[in-house]
């Protein structure tokens, strides 16, 4: 309850604060509210939509204009407003996925699997809201809030406004800002919530119902009328109709409106999510009131109020900052697969009967997302003192259609297309479809996995792929070979810790080779068909931030493989076998500059190796030719070394603007068919330089190379995500 100091000035008149909606270029509410608390204006009620729903909401429950803005300022607008999920919080799965196919639709047996709501399901900014709003999560009366707050939805199955006065303040606000087609609506009860720009986007009529006897809105004119030379693009014509739909309701609002406040928004739009424009942004609001300074004041003498009145401090109830803590009773998990909440207790690392921070529930949350075994992951706190914890979920299908495209000027073009049936009903199973098409490689793929938990399988595999594989000797290609291979797989792997991934298994390999031409006729390799029955082991810890351009993070991997003919023996001796790691970092110079070190190597040991497992060195990223096949900057094509393998290299990497980089690659590799002998082997130096784009389709990079192995100028030039 709002309590006042003296019965006179409980007289005063009730003054409302309306912001209307307008993306963007709703911060500038933060400025006008500034230039309000600094004139001493008493304000008793808050209403909004959409980015005013926003701002409002969070200035009635006790934050000031300051805080609000520093919010803003901190926040990384470009992942709020996306589903991305920062790459080093996925689990293996999803990091084996990400930045991997530029299309990606889903698909499933139920309809809710098959349809896209939004663009942005809106994840990230609604639990920026819970985070914001801890302690007004439950069904709360937002009358009760210190200064008395509404915000505006629309339904999209009436038609008709709906005005939220209580409920969860967090959903409140996410409705209110759910843009049709952009964002997904927000589903309660048996309404289907949108923005309440729609219909009303400048909310006066809301604070009158409330009881406000004068208005002070804040319109950022994106409820006008544009006029013939400013509509041109589609935007243009969507901000038109949606502005001439609520036309009629926007013109009676500013009838009635007190002080009618409109900032100069150009040259921004609802789009400007750049720190420098929401910066300018609040200045804006700023100057705007100030402008108005004197009207502001004659406003406070209409109100009742003396010109050096202050608001008293209100008696609220402050949100909680990130280093409070608070303690938990209670968790549950309302949504969630029977069968998994445990599980999801144990990896997110939350307990019963014990304290929690904010930050710890923040990275329990972005935990939970980065298994993806759920979507929407919310929480909310209730009971006496927040002390219940309930996470929100909903059961999600993984069932998805995948495409990928790349051309390099090696290949010319490649075709990656995937897709996945998940089934959840009796017990977890995942059915896998994937064909790649290329001129130097093809395959298809199965893969079936059946889960323990979402992040522990059983997998059996089988891969069918043809290979065109030129093999190079010192620059010069000595051999072209065509051949199949056949691969069958059961394994079993987990990755139920962040950022790590075992598997352990055993494979049948059959190659034959359809040709193996040679530019003498002697060959150092026997080749000739032959079937295989192997077991290995790999594990791999990476905390990257990206795959491509990584800013900080690293990985570490081992693999150990050990090949027969019989599960026991090889050629009636004992099995060969090969160890490979792989230590890769990032050491960042300045914000621009960093340097990419990295060693890796593989030693196959025992005799009478088998030519489809020899060491393979060069091209620009792992298994391009062969999976045992190990990049080497300077080489483009592939050339078989000794049994010992070991390759340091350096990347030195510079942003130049935006997403645009150069870098230079200076490698150094080592063989010999002794690994006890590796120092004295042969070595090879070799370099590259290049620059590189980030598109959304996937890296652009051209570079040119040399190394001591060739002696000749390499080029290579790539665009898509590699696979």
């Amino acid at each position: 309850m709002i309590l006042f100091a003296t019965s006179a000035v409980s007289q005063r008149k009730k003054v409302a604060v309306v912001l209307g909606g307008g993306g963007a270029k709703g911060v500038a509410h933060i400025g006008v509210l500034k230039v309000l608390e600094e004139a001493g204006i008493p304000i008793d009620i808050v209403t909004g939509t959409s980015m005013g729903a926003i701002v409002g909401g969070l200035y009635a429950i006790g934050y000031s204009p300051e805080e609000i803005e520093k919010m803003v300022d901190s926040q990384d607008w470009e992942m709020l407003l996306s589903d991305h999920i920062k790459r080093d919080r996925l689990f293996f799965p999803e990091k084996e996925n990400a930045e991997r196919y530029i299309i990606s639709l889903p698909f499933g047996m139920a309809k809710k699997d098959r349809v896209i709501e939004g663009m942005i399901k809106g994840q990230n900014l609604q639990n920026l809201f819970s985070n914001l709003t801890i302690g007004y999560q439950d069904s709360v009366d937002f009358n009760h809030f210190n200064k008395r707050f509404a915000c505006v939805a629309v339904d999209m199955v009436t038609g008709k406004d709906y005005v939220f006065h209580h409920g969860s303040l967090p959903v409140a606000m996410r409705a209110s800002m759910a843009i049709p087609a952009v964002f997904a609506p927000v589903r309660l009860d048996s309404m289907v919530l949108v923005d309440g720009g729609l219909n009303n986007n400048y909310p006066v009529d809301v604070a009158i119902a409330m009881g406000a006897d004068i208005i002070i809105g804040v319109d950022l004119a994106t409820s006008d009328l544009r006029q013939r030379n400013r509509l041109y693009t589609p935007g243009d014509i969507a901000t038109q109709i949606i502005a001439l739909h609520g036309f009629e309701k926007y013109n009676l609002n500013k009838q009635h409106t007190d002080l009618l406040l409109r900032p100069n928004m150009e040259p921004y739009r609802s789009t400007s999510f750049t720190h420098a424009a929401l910066d300018s942004l609040v200045q804006r609001g700023e100057q705007c009131a100030r402008s108005r300074w004197t009207d502001i004041l004659a406003l406070k003498k209409e109100v009742g109020v003396a010109s050096d009145y202050r608001p008293e401090e209100y008696k609220f109830k402050r949100p909680v900052f990130p280093t409070d803590s608070f303690y938990i009773r209670h968790i549950s998990f309302t949504g969630a697969d029977a069968r998994d909440i445990n599980w999801l207790k144990k990896i997110s690392g939350l307990k019963e009967n014990s304290l929690l921070t904010v930050n710890k529930l923040q990275n329990a949350m972005s935990i939970l997302i980065g298994t993806n075994a759920y979507s929407n992951v919310n929480y909310k706190l209730t009971g006496d003192k927040q002390q219940d914890l309930d996470l929100e979920v909903q059961a999600k299908s993984v069932s998805s259609v995948n495409v990928g495209l790349r051309f390099d000027s090696e290949e010319i073009i490649g075709v990656l297309l995937n897709a996945t049936y998940d089934y959840r009903r009796n017990f977890r199973s995942k059915l896998a479809f994937t064909g790649r098409v290329g001129e130097k490689l093809s395959y298809v793929r199965l893969d079936y996995s059946i889960a323990r938990t979402p992040l522990r399988n059983f997998n059996l595999s089988y891969q069918f792929d043809y290979h065109d594989l030129d093999i190079y000797h010192k620059g010069d290609k000595i051999y072209n070979t065509t051949y199949t291979h056949h691969l069958a797989e059961f394994a079993y792997s987990d990755m139920n810790w962040l950022s790590f991934k075992f598997k352990i298994g055993m494979r049948y390999e059959y190659y034959d080779y359809n040709s193996f031409l040679a530019k003498t006729e002697s060959s150092q390799y026997n080749v000739k068909p032959k079937r295989f029955l192997n077991y290995f082991a790999s594990a791999n810890l990476e905390t990257f931030d990206r795959r491509y351009f990584p800013d900080k993070g690293f990985s570490l991997q081992a693999d150990y493989s050990v090949y027969t003919d019989n599960f026991v023996k090889y050629d009636g001796s004992s099995p060969f076998s090969a160890l490979s790691t792989n230590l890769a970092t990032i050491v960042p110079l300045s914000s621009r500059l960093s340097i990419l070190p990295s060693l890796y190597g593989r030693v196959l040991i025992g005799h009478n190796v088998a030519y489809p497992y020899l060491n393979a060195l060069g091209g620009e990223i792992f298994g391009r030719y062969v999976p045992q096949q190990m990049p080497f900057a300077g080489i483009s094509h592939l050339e078989i070394l000794d049994n010992a393998l070991a390759v340091m290299r350096f990347q030195f990497r510079e942003r130049i603007i935006a997403n645009n980089y150069i870098s230079l690659i200076a490698n150094y590799a080592i063989h010999q068919n002794s690994f006890l002998k590796l120092i004295d082997g042969q070595s090879i130096w070799g370099g590259s330089i290049g620059y590189a784009y980030n598109s959304f389709a996937g890296p652009l990079n051209a570079n040119i190379g040399l190394s001591s192995r060739n002696k000749k100028v390499q080029f290579y030039l790539n665009l898509g995500f590699y696979f």
